[in-house]
């Protein structure tokens, strides 16, 4: 069931951030790239921390019907927004960084490259991890055998690419509205979290229609994290056409 071919899933995660990376390091330095990485690393270590300490109690206190999925994807969500966004905005804004559409990016792609590249790392490491120990998946669970069987399928391989590809640039839009919200208002700031909210808050409220080990869920939520990239990508262009007149002369 696992092969070699199944590191490329990895491989391909860790080139999306690397790639972008690449593209567009002439038109930042360097910095701005570690900034987002930065701001990412904080964000994650709050989620952690509530992840051990809040998160799973919570949990269990909702009842497993469609208002605990509603209120369940709103906490997942709204946390995400509230510190991926939050972060960015009040680090740049306490240190009056007035910064240029392009260093914008280039913070919001230090955040998602950060993620995606972590996340492929991971992912090969497990991938070597069952080569060399193959039996250890048939002492898991049934349902957990069945949720791998599907992942490491030779079909599944691009799926962590594509889902990789579009969150990254859902964080460089995220990430841009928010640095771009400093001085042009709170709304912009709340569209960003909005945006966070959304993508994290879907996992829990598809699972609730559709069993999350299943092809159907991967299929629904893929086909939603390509949605909201593509409306990134969109808001990427329509943001840079606005964004340097407006912070830089503010």
């Amino acid at each position: 069931m696992v092969g070699w071919l199944n590191l490329l899933s990895g491989a391909g995660m860790i080139a999306v951030g690397a790639i972008a990376i690449y593209l567009w390091r002439r038109r930042a330095g360097i910095e701005y790239f570690l900034f987002g990485a930065l701001f990412w690393i904080a964000a994650i270590a709050i989620k952690i921390a509530m992840d051990l300490t809040v998160s799973a109690p919570f949990r269990e206190l909702l009842p497993h019907t469609l208002i605990g999925a509603l209120i369940i994807g709103l906490y997942y969500g709204l946390r995400t927004g509230l510190f991926e966004s939050g972060i960015p905005y009040l680090s740049a804004r306490l240190a009056r960084m007035r910064l240029t559409f392009d260093r914008a990016v280039a913070v919001g792609i230090g955040f998602g490259a950060a993620e995606s590249i972590l996340l492929g790392f991971q992912s090969m490491a497990n991938v070597l991890f069952f080569i060399m120990v193959p039996g250890i998946i048939s002492s898991y669970p049934q349902a957990t055998q069945d949720a791998l069987q599907m992942q490491l399928s030779l079909a599944f391989i691009p799926v962590p690419v594509w889902e990789r590809l579009f969150t990254t640039i859902s964080h460089v839009f995220v990430t841009a509205l928010a640095l771009y919200a400093i001085r042009a208002g709170w709304k912009w700031l709340a569209l960003s979290m909005a945006i966070g909210l959304m993508l994290d808050g879907s996992i829990f409220w598809v699972a609730y229609f559709i069993p999350s080990a299943s092809l159907a869920y991967t299929v629904v939520l893929e086909a939603f994290v390509g949605v909201i990239g593509a409306a990134s990508l969109y808001g990427l262009f329509w943001l840079k056409k606005r964004y340097d007149s407006h912070v830089l002369e503010a």
